[in-house]
């Protein structure tokens, strides 16, 4: 076959970009920033939350003043660590309002053995005390950090402190006040919005109210915090999470692009992005986004606190699925490791998790009650867990954030119990409430029954209609 001199060109000229795409993701990758591995806090004189509650004041420092990946560890380290990771632990003590820190680093590969490098800062006003910490690291400090990321008055920072440790719903609830009054006090502080809009966030998750103003609050306090720090990568993770509850993917979508524009090495912003986008069943571009997670996050485990890690169940990855969730005790995880048991058709091997969960109503309390629903079941007890969950969706119904992917949840259950009809509802309000990814409406063997009902066909073409409008918004490559 002759191939022209023209064609010839066209092809060399593809070569040429394609050799230029290749080598400028090869040089993207090799500037990628170490990875920082940051043990607890141990600082005397503060009991373990206000440690926390430090030790995530630390991470926003870093995230958003610097360049690492920085990543909570603990030892023993495990095996299969990058040669440039750095090992960080941080120690201090705490004399009245003042705060004196230590911090020691040294190659990962090394672990406790060192040898460790050092930095001291004196008794300090805290806020000094954390910025002489940070520009003393092993960090190249961004030109454009925030100047006050916390609270300038010195009163206020172990109340910060306090509110910072928050990792449960009713912990959030009873702090509610204190952190809005905290905001409102201290405007220029970014994480003091940001801890604002977290509480708001949680409360909003578990507490029936009327009215749609404390969603407006939540999102006015993360915008204030981005207007602060732009591409703060908590802010923007909790405002990407809240849209999508809210059922407002596209606007998600949005705000996490322009986040992880500016900060490509955080690992929570592409766990935010692949929740929009699971939810869109926008299932490649999800999976993208774990990946480039899982690149900067492995072999540690990234911190989920908030989710799991539905995107690799609705793709089928079941095995590693099960995996994400092994070891973890909040009740979301529990449910999912039950849920995924049956789904498997294990009802004898899903009936423990249930139980675990459903004894715990610290957090995720819409998870403890959907574990309860099920184990009512499993132990013989349709009649009281349909009364159950008919309660638990009426509950639901006046919460301020509908959270379409668990209205889904209540569908299956509907559908498990034998109740097409009312699956078919509640599988239509999660639809309106933002969940649409097709696959799993079709291939969640939960909802095997209601697939049979005459209702279905209808609702799976609104489906598919949507998620390929937002299929051709957002392609693939823009999540990782």
């Amino acid at each position: 076959m002759t191939v022209s001199p023209r064609r010839l060109l066209v092809l060399a000229a593809f070569a040429g970009v394609a050799g230029m795409a290749w080598w400028l993701w090869r040089e993207r990758e090799a500037r990628q920033p170490p990875r920082v591995l940051l043990l607890t806090p141990a600082v005397q004189g503060l009991d373990e939350s206000v440690a926390y509650g430090l030790g995530r004041m630390l991470r926003d420092q870093w995230e958003v003043g610097s360049d690492p990946t920085l990543l909570v560890a603990s030892l023993p380290l495990p095996a299969g660590l990058r040669p440039d990771d750095v090992l960080v632990r941080v120690s201090g003590s705490r004399q009245g309002d003042l705060l004196s820190l230590e911090m020691d680093w040294t190659p990962a590969a090394h672990g406790e053995d060192g040898p460790w490098e050092k930095a001291q800062t004196p008794l300090l006003p805290p806020q000094e005390a954390l910025s002489r910490l940070e520009a003393a690291g092993p960090f190249r400090v961004r030109k454009d950090r925030p100047m006050h990321l916390f609270p300038a008055d010195l009163a206020r920072f172990w109340e910060f402190a306090v509110l910072s440790s928050v990792r449960d719903d009713v912990a959030a609830n009873a702090g509610l006040e204190a952190s809005k009054r905290l905001a409102e006090s201290e405007p220029g502080s970014a994480v003091a919005w940001t801890n604002y809009g977290e509480h708001v966030y949680r409360n909003l998750w578990t507490e029936p109210a009327g009215g749609d103003l404390p969603q407006t609050q939540a999102l006015m306090a993360f915008d204030k915090a981005l207007a602060l720090a732009p591409g703060y990568p908590r802010a923007a993770m909790l405002k990407g999470m809240l849209l999508t509850d809210l059922g407002n993917q596209r606007e998600a979508l949005r705000v996490l692009s322009a986040a992880r524009a500016m900060r490509p090495h955080n690992p929570d912003l592409y766990s935010s992005l692949a929740y929009a986008g699971r939810t869109s069943g926008l299932i490649e571009g999800a999976l993208r986004a774990v990946a480039a997670r899982e690149r900067l996050t492995q072999p540690l485990r990234p911190q989920m606190e908030w989710f799991a890690e539905n995107t690799y169940l609705y793709a089928g990855r079941w095995d590693t699925f099960q995996a994400s969730l092994e070891g973890q005790h909040d009740p979301v995880f529990v449910f999912y490791q039950g849920y995924l048991e049956l789904a498997r058709g294990h009802e004898a091997q899903a009936l423990p998790f249930f139980l675990e969960g459903a004894a715990n109503r610290k957090t995720s309390i819409p998870f403890s009650d959907l574990c309860a629903i099920y184990a009512a079941t499993l132990q013989g007890h349709p009649d009281e867990a349909l009364s159950q969950l008919r309660t638990f969706e009426e509950e639901r119904g006046h919460l301020r954030i509908p959270d379409g992917e668990l209205t889904f949840k209540v569908a299956e259950a509907y559908a498990y119990l034998g109740r097409s009809d009312e699956a078919i509802g509640a599988a239509g309000r999660a639809f309106a409430q933002g969940f649409g990814c097709l696959q799993w409406y079709e291939q969640s063997p939960l909802f095997a029954t209601a697939r049979q009902n005459p209702r279905w066909p209808l609702l799976r073409e609104h489906i598919r209609a949507r998620q390929t409008l937002l299929e051709d918004a957002f392609p693939p490559d823009l999540f990782g």
